[in-house]
């Protein structure tokens, strides 16, 4: 009851949602009238570079952390998302602090939070937060994303997909028995998932996903063009170790023709390397034709996600691009030639804000189905009717099983891909011999019969049990998504009537 009462008393300054982008991040709040509005970060901008700089007595985040890749490249760091949930190591400071991509998030976190006490003028501002994830987050990822976060100070309400808080964003609410397509082109990754809206209820069938495939890839097509026409005509090899500060200054150049692009026929660049110049020209035709094979990938996407919820194009009611790379003509062609011109919306909130604000609408449903207020506003007062929101598990998660006549060791799935969450589901497993007392539980990401080495461990933990009779089924693995969306995984042994929490041993716990 105390915990409803606080909610209670909190402002909306307080409780906001977070788009945490792989080249950019944004923040979301409830405004007084009712709606979701992104906030000016404190450089007065809406978006905020994903970038961090670490000098030897300062640390920078967003804009001008970008201006430190044209100065001191090789302590800055872009892009830290794509590894989150690794131990990938940038470089050490001076001082021998190790920068990883948790490192860089917690500054992320860390800025978009003073950016709210400054917007706000509260010292308290973004304390509670929803924050998206792309769908095709691996656990590891989802709880190094909510680690980092929790780092930064912000209690992390729950974790949503990127699709799922843009289906929000766009009012689809509002809509009835209807199916839309949610295609999210960011940064980083591409996430496409099938929600379903019918009698007050919105719910994501399917999510397909490719982890690498995003505004990154397209850069680096560009900064390839680039190389090669310094490489004909200036007799010189560019790259980020060749030439750092030239690099990142071709790198801007590069970003800001390709925004140029989607809606100019050609555009002309003049980048400096090594002391020499060129001047290039890149067509609308050449770029597509460049692109075209990170197109086809999305295509295969697209694809993935219809068959797995076995329905075609022509179902699709409508389809809600978002992102920053929903603006490339030809991928907003190859959609409209798809799914139909007139299918391809853009629902009511810019691409580069519908994650933010959804993630917000989010939050607060979330607040106002615990009693709380978020300014006198209740359920009743979102946009559209009150729905039930329900989200999918994106991966299928089980264990590792040893064969006993072999010995190869595979996955065996306790909880499937696209099962409705929050949810819960058991299986039961026995010994493999008599004498044994130590339970080495992996659990693992993949499908049911793959080995091991196919699969991506999520949790490991070495449990001591009695030995028992390898003929009964005496050990219970649980695992489920629970409300925020984070997995559970426990392990109940029957015949000691012991029970074990493996979640705590997350890889994603990285160092910072």
């Amino acid at each position: 009851m105390e915990r409803k009462k606080n909610l209670k008393q909190e402002p909306n300054s307080r409780i906001v949602g977070i788009d945490f982008g792989n080249t950019n991040s944004g923040v979301a709040y409830w405004d007084a009238s009712g709606q979701p509005k992104v906030i000016t970060n404190l450089e007065g901008d809406y978006l905020t570079p994903s970038i961090v700089y670490f000098g030897d007595d300062e640390i920078l985040v967003g804009a001008p952390a970008k201006n430190m890749m044209f100065i001191d490249p090789e302590h800055t760091v872009k892009g830290c998302k794509e590894y989150m949930g690794t131990e990938k190591s940038y470089f050490k400071t001076k001082s021998g602090r190790e920068i990883t991509p948790m490192t860089c998030a917690i500054e992320i976190f860390k800025h978009l939070r003073k950016s709210c006490v400054k917007f706000f003028s509260d010292e308290q501002a973004a304390n509670k937060a929803v924050i998206t994830v792309p769908a095709y987050f691996t656990e590891n990822e989802k709880q190094a994303v909510k680690s980092a976060a929790e780092k930064a100070g912000i209690l992390v309400l729950r974790l949503i997909h990127e699709p799922t808080a843009a289906a929000l964003a766009c009012g689809l609410s509002e809509r009835s028995d209807a199916l839309y397509l949610i295609s999210d082109f960011g940064g980083g990754t591409y996430d496409v998932s099938l929600v379903q809206f019918s009698g007050g209820k919105s719910e994501v069938l399917t999510n397909a996903g490719e982890k690498h495939l995003g505004g990154k890839d397209v850069d680096e097509i560009l900064l390839k063009m680039v190389a090669e026409k310094f490489r004909a005509e200036a007799n010189i090899e560019v790259s980020p170790e060749s030439c750092p500060e030239d690099y990142y200054a071709i790198w801007d150049s590069v970003t800001h023709a390709k925004h140029l692009l989607s809606s100019k026929g050609k555009v002309k660049i003049a980048p400096r390397a090594m002391g020499k110049q060129i001047v290039m020209e890149i067509t609308r035709e050449q770029y597509d034709a460049a692109i075209s094979g990170l197109i086809k990938k999305a295509h295969e996407v697209n694809n993935r996600v219809l068959e797995q919820a076995s329905v075609k194009a022509e179902d699709i009611t409508a389809v809600i691009p978002v992102g920053g790379s929903s603006r490339i003509p030809a991928f907003r062609a190859h959609m409209e030639r798809k799914f139909g011109k007139d299918k391809v919306i853009g629902g009511k909130v810019t691409p580069d804000h519908a994650i933010a604000e959804g993630a917000v609408i989010m939050a607060a449903k979330i607040i106002s189905t615990e009693s709380g207020i978020i300014n006198s506003e209740t359920l009743e007062a979102i946009p559209g009717p009150p729905i039930e929101t329900i989200d999918v598990v994106s991966h299928s998660l089980g264990v590792a099983i040893q064969e006993k006549a072999s010995g190869a060791a595979y996955c065996s799935v306790v909880l499937e891909k696209d099962t409705p969450a929050p949810c819960q589901m058991e299986k039961f497993y026995s010994s493999v011999n008599e004498s044994q007392t130590g339970f080495n539980i992996q659990v693992l990401q993949g499908e049911d019969g793959k080995l091991v080495s196919e699969c991506t461990v999520v949790a490991e933990k070495l449990l001591n049990f009695p030995a028992r009779n390898p003929e009964e089924k005496s050990i219970k693995v649980t695992i489920g998504y629970d409300e925020s969306g984070m997995v559970k995984v426990v392990v109940d042994d029957l015949v000691s009537k012991k029970s074990e929490d493996i979640t705590i041993d997350f890889y994603a716990k990285a160092k910072e």
